[in-house]
Parts: C-alpha cells; sequence; structure tokens
C-alpha cells in the first residue's frame, strides 16, 4: 500500500521534504512513501492502493486553483469510503469548510472550500511575522495534548513544543460535530488575538483535530509535527541568535517523534519498529535520520575466488587516496578482507535534492572477499555461500552461465540500483550479470522518483546486463518482461509449484492471487483479489556498442504474514491441497530467478532469431490481460478497447477497438501503447496517460 504525499504547486518545499522524511522514517517498513502532483491525482486511479493522503504545507491559493472540482471529489469521495487524510498548516486550512488567512493585511485569504473535512472555520496565523517562502515568522510553540486521546498510550508527556509557521486553529472545533481535539495551542505570549466562543470550553485555541468523514478519517493540524529538527540548521539567520527556534525545537525533538507516531497509530496505519532509545537526550550522529537503520558494509565475493581477485584488481584501479573510489554519486572505501577493520564514516546531510528531500551521503564500504564467501555471522540474513552453492545446483554444472557469478551483499543499503545506476564509472567496469543485493533498502528505488524504506522479506536485487545495440530482432525494451518472467517462471516451472497463482501485469508488475483466508478477501464473485507483490526497474546507457542496462528487481518472498508473499503463496497451497512443498529462502530464490533470467535471455537473443515471438506462449500463460476490456482514458473522448497482446518490435501494448456491447469492430482502428508512457490499472479497466 502506498502513501501519497502531495507535492504540486503551492507546496514548500521544505514541508514537503520534512513530511515525506518523517513518515519514511516512522511508517516506511510497510508502506511505499510517494509523491503525487495534482495531474496524478486527477488521472491516476490511487485510490484503492493508498492508505493516507497527506497535503503538506504552502500555500492554499493554489490547492484551490489546480485541485478544484474533479480531483477534489476525488478525494472526498476517497476519505468517505474509509481513506485517511492529513493535511498539515496550509493542508489544515485546506481541509477545512472556509478559511481566514491573515485578515486585514496584504496576505489576506477568505474563502469557502471544496473538502470540509472540518465542518467549521481555520483562521489564522496564530502566531504574528509570517512570510511566505521565509522562516523569518518560524516558531517553537507550545500545543497541550488532550488526555483523553492521548491518555493511555503513556507519551511520557502532556504537552510538548513543535515546529509552526504560519499555522490556523479550528474555530468552535469542540462543538463541531464529527470532530474531536487533539492538541490545543497552550496560551503563550505573542498570540495574535482572536476571538474564542464560549463553546471553547478549554479556553485554548484548537491546533490538531481529527475529523469523521463518514466511514474514513481526516487530521488537520495548524503546527507542523513532521519538521524534524535536526534537519534544520540553527545558524540560519532567519532564526534569529542561539538559543533560538531551532534550539528549543531540538529539546523537544523526541517528544515530537512520539507525538507523530501516536497520531499516525490513531488513524490504523502500522508503524516501523521503534528506536530502542527512550533517552530525550540521546544524540545522533550528524546527518543520521532516526528511526532509519544505519548502513551496513557490502561484502563482494564470486563464485570462484579467482572472479573476486580479478574483479579488486579492476576497483583497486580505479582508487584515488586512502582506498577511496570517488563516484559521480558515491564514495566507496576498499577494505582488503573481512579480517582488516571497518573504518566508521560520518554521514553528511545535504540540505535538499531536486525533488525536495533530503539526501545522507556517507562513504560505503566495500568489503573484498577475495579467499572466498564470507562468514555467514557477518552477513546472518544473506548467507553467500548458501547462495553460490545453490546457484551451481541449479545451473547444472553449466560453466557457460555467468548471471550472479560475482555478487555485492549489504544488509542495509540505500539503493542497489542507485549505487549501480548512478555511478556510471563504476557500472562499467563491471562484469555481465553482476548482482548487488540487500535484506533492507533505506532509499528504494522505483519507477518514475518513487523511492521507500523496503520491509522485511522483500528479495530485492539490482543486476548489471550487457545488451547488444545491434540486435535489433531483440528491442531491449523487452527485457523488463523477461525479467519479470523470469521470477514467475523461476517458482512455477518447478515440479509441484505449477499451480502457484502468480500471473504478470503489463508491463513490469508480479501479481498474485490474494490467498482467500476469509471470505471478506474475495471480490465480487467470490474471486480472489489480485495483489501486486513484486516489480522490475530497467536503467539504460548507451555504451559503445552496447546498452549497459541496470536491473533492478523487488519481489516480496519471505515476507511475515500478513504481508502477501511467494512463501505465504506456498503455506496456503501446503494447507488446502495437503501438500509439502518447502519454502523458498531468499538465497534460493535469488539463484532460481537469475538462472531462469539468464536462459530466457539468451534465448531471446539467439534462439531461431525471432526475439520476443519465441517467448510470447509462455508470456501469454502468466499475464493477466487476455482478451481484457478495458477504457482508453488517453483519448477524447474515452474509448473502451479489447487487449490483444504485445508487438513484436517494441513490445508495445497491442488493442483493438470494440463497440458498446464489447464486441471486436470490424476495420476498426488499433491502438498500440507505449510501456513507459501509460499507467494501466488492471482492476479498474483503465490505461491513462503517465505524468
Amino acid at each position: 500500500m502506498n502513501i501519497l504525499v502531495y507535492s504540486g504547486d503551492g507546496v514548500s518545499r521544505n514541508s514537503l521534504a520534512h513530511t515525506v522524511n518523517s513518515l519514511r522514517s516512522l511508517v516506511g517498513q510497510h508502506y511505499d512513501v510517494m509523491k503525487i502532483d495534482a495531474q496524478g491525482l486527477l488521472t491516476e486511479p490511487w485510490e484503492e492502493s493508498t492508505s493516507l493522503l497527506v497535503v503538506p504545507g504552502g500555500r492554499d491559493l493554489p490547492y484551490v486553483r489546480d485541485l478544484n472540482g474533479a480531483a477534489n471529489d476525488k478525494i472526498r469521495r476517497y476519505v468517505q469510503s474509509g481513506g485517511r487524510f492529513f493535511g498539515i498548516c496550509a493542508g489544515g486550512y485546506y481541509g477545512s469548510d472556509r478559511i481566514v488567512f491573515e485578515q486585514g493585511t496584504n496576505l489576506e485569504v477568505q474563502g469557502s472550500r471544496e473538502l470540509k473535512f472540518f465542518a467549521g472555520e481555520c483562521r489564522g496565523a496564530v502566531y504574528p511575522g509570517f512570510v511566505y517562502d521565509s522562516e523569518q515568522g518560524a516558531s517553537a510553540v507550545g500545543i497541550e495534548l488532550n488526555s483523553e486521546i492521548f491518555g493511555q498510550d503513556q507519551l511520557g508527556f502532556s504537552e510538548t513544543k513543535v515546529y509552526f509557521n504560519g499555522g490556523g486553529y479550528f474555530v468552535d472545533a469542540e462543538s463541531t460535530p464529527g470532530t474531536q481535539v487533539l492538541a490545543w495551542y497552550k496560551n503563550e505570549p505573542g498570540q495574535i488575538r482572536h476571538s474564542l466562543s464560549s463553546s471553547a470550553t478549554s479556553g485554548l485555541k484548537a491546533a490538531v483535530v481529527a475529523c469523521q468523514v463518514d466511514r474514513g478519517l481526516a487530521v488537520l493540524s495548524g503546527v507542523h509535527p513532521e519538521y524534524d529538527a535536526s534537519h534544520l540548521d540553527p545558524r540560519n539567520p532567519e532564526y534569529g541568535p542561539q538559543p533560538n527556534v531551532v534550539t528549543r525545537l531540538m529539546e523537544k525533538e523526541h517528544e515530537r517523534r512520539i507525538l507523530l507516531r501516536s497520531v499516525l497509530s490513531k488513524m490504523g496505519l502500522k508503524l516501523s519498529t521503534m528506536e530502542t532509545s527512550t533517552s530525550t537526550t540521546s544524540i545522533l550522529p550528524p546527518g543520521a535520520i532516526p528511526g532509519i537503520p544505519a548502513l551496513t558494509p557490502l561484502y563482494l565475493a564470486s563464485i570462484q575466488p579467482s572472479l573476486t581477485s580479478k574483479l579488486a584488481a579492476t576497483l583497486y584501479d580505479m582508487t584515488q587516496t586512502d582506498n577511496e573510489i570517488k563516484e559521480a554519486n558515491d564514495t566507496f572505501h576498499l577494505v582488503p578482507s573481512p579480517l582488516h577493520p571497518i573504518p566508521v564514516h560520518t554521514p553528511t546531510t545535504l540540505p535538499e535534492n531536486s525533488d525536495g528531500d533530503f539526501e545522507e551521503t556517507v562513504t560505503k564500504n566495500i568489503v573484498l572477499c577475495t579467499d572466498g564467501p564470507p562468514a555467514a555471522s557477518l552477513t546472518p540474513e544473506f548467507d553467500m555461500s548458501n547462495f553460490f552453492n545453490h546457484l551451481q545446483l541449479v545451473r547444472q554444472q553449466d560453466p557457460s552461465f555467468r548471471f550472479g557469478s560475482s555478487l555485492m551483499y549489504g544488509q542495509v543499503v540505500t539503493s542497489t540500483q542507485t549505487m549501480l545506476d548512478k555511478n556510471f564509472e563504476l557500472c562499467q567496469s563491471l562484469p555481465d550479470g553482476f548482482v548487488c543485493n540487500a535484506t533492507v533498502q533505506v532509499s528504494g528505488r522505483g519507477r518514475g522518483r518513487n523511492s521507500w524504506i523496503s520491509p522485511p522479506g522483500c528479495l530485492q536485487f539490482s543486476m548489471v546486463l550487457r545488451h547488444p545495440v545491434m540486435a535489433g530482432h531483440a528491442s531491449a525494451v523487452f527485457v523488463q518482461y523477461l525479467v519479470a518472467l523470469a521470477v514467475v517462471e523461476s517458482v512455477c516451472c518447478l515440479p509441484g509449484y505449477e499451480a502457484l497463482p502468480l500471473k504478470l501485469k503489463w508491463p513490469n508488475d508480479i501479481y498474485a492471487e490474494l490467498p482467500l483466508d476469509h471470505p471478506s478477501q474475495a471480490q465480487a464473485g467470490g474471486k480472489p483479489k489480485m495483489i501486486k507483490i513484486g516489480g522490475v526497474l530497467v536503467n539504460s546507457n548507451f555504451s559503445g556498442s552496447e546498452f549497459l542496462l541496470v536491473i533492478g528487481c523487488g519481489v516480496n518472498a519471505t515476507n511475515p504474514n500478513p504481508t502477501t508473499s511467494i512463501n505465504h503463496l506456498i503455506r496456503y497451497h501446503n494447507k488446502v491441497t495437503g501438500k509439502n512443498l518447502a519454502l523458498f529462502s531468499q538465497e534460493t530464490l535469488l539463484a532460481h530467478i537469475l538462472v531462469k533470467f539468464e536462459q530466457l535471455h539468451k534465448q531471446f537473443l539467439g534462439g531461431d532469431g525471432t526475439g520476443f515471438a519465441q517467448l510470447e506462449h509462455m508470456y501469454y500463460k502468466r499475464w493477466l490481460h487476455s482478451d481484457a476490456l478495458v477504457t482508453l482514458t488517453t483519448l477524447t473522448p474515452h474509448r473502451r478497447v479489447r487487449i490483444r497482446g504485445v508487438t513484436l518490435d517494441y513490445g508495445l501494448l497491442r488493442t483493438v477497438a470494440v463497440d458498446e456491447q464489447g464486441k471486436d469492430m470490424p476495420g476498426g482502428p488499433e491502438f498500440r501503447l507505449q510501456p513507459d508512457g501509460n499507467s494501466f490499472d488492471m482492476l479498474k479497466g483503465l490505461i491513462t496517460m503517465k505524468t
């Protein structure tokens, strides 16, 4: 499931960055935290796969301009049907029935709003001095928590300080039907005077409210509980001389995290593992993000020690000083063997990258295992010796296989895809079929700019592949199809595993039938629901006479329940059939996938010389879309079509027009769709243009 954070025009880049990073830190093990703009909210079928929609701080009027009408209708229907909405500062104003901001000044904004989650007025700013795109009006303000809401949570505090910059309060919230006040602004010097009605029994202004919206929930906040003080620079002159806003917020940073965790939990979200330390004075290394595990060494080994020695010599040739390889995106430090001490490097945090995220840069250690794979105690979550042994077994001693012969593994890494794709010189020096895998990715990369903290049990790896440019019969666009097919075939072609319900969704997703452990999990008509359990990403660079591809793949393999994974499917299959099929380990599944993909790629390039045509039957046997009727929303008016397959030249989705009864139109038009230009929502039968 996804958490979507609105990133359209008007959103403050600071608020966006803090929102994304706080959510990834607190719930990123269970959800993909992704950004979405106005066009995406309007055209993408995001509702069924979204657990929370967040609208951060910024400017309310651009939200009105871009979202009024159809997009707001979708948002409101999503919440009414059981969805969750979190509006922060400008997002809190926007989620109210009416806004009154800076009345009587040149910043004045007044008017009604369409979402109306809070059936009243949001009025502000509560404190003076607000300036757009500036920290001059920022404050560390006190809030008092509602003991009736948070009392059972044993937070350890009943009031705290959080970041504030221009937020409002929710007028008459205590008497507004369907609304609970989660926190009030404390009565502190400097607040702008606003008259409170007699219904405000607390005598305080409501800072955070929770609004029941039919079956859904909206939490609106005038303060910024998402702002992480460790990412604010106290030396910024806009904060004033120290001690200033930032130093006061740092004193309460631990409480802020606990409060935000509690709010997200009350919204029904699953939380990532809580930090073991509860000390309010614990000091993290510079640039470290609380709640996100520290990076671990990368261990490089091969199926034969001589391959590692050869690769190590290549890497040493790339070093400059102190055994370091300084690349475009990362710096790598070479450690000669597992017996040598592994240095500790201090992380550095850059303020923001081009996507509005914080970037943490830290030198990564590569431990060269030239005498053989490291001891299992050094890589307890992935036994490299076990992997290589199984790889040899699956290859059946065929010396022509290469994929996976050299592998670099880290228990916790930034992103396997980024380390290969964004460091071009390093990638060029790696052998064909080189694999980088990890147990946990803290900045895992998906299609577009999506990124997340990977959940436990997900098999995730990236691989270097050299694909010949001159292979006209074998376009590189099909590689993503082959990898997804290899994942499914590597399991379903094994004796006894043929009936496992693994499927392919065009162009590059892996789906499974959700086991019917309970009747509520079925779709209308009693059919099992289909759920995504994996995906493929291919990045390409041109290098001489070949494409240098970096293939990224992630699939739920050994995840614990309730996450649907391959092992979950096997357990359910054993339960209903009485069989005793063995479960996969990360090591065995990766070996099977790599061998199957290499077999398919060899056949694709060679075989009978017809490219993907010789694999069509196998592909269509596994995919979900044969003769499916879908609506093309890329056309105006929308057009109903039937899926016929993929073209054999460039892998386009081939569809034909149908009439109102769903029958093919003789001589009707054929529509071909690019795999990277359209979004296919199988569950709703829609194909929309990607933004």
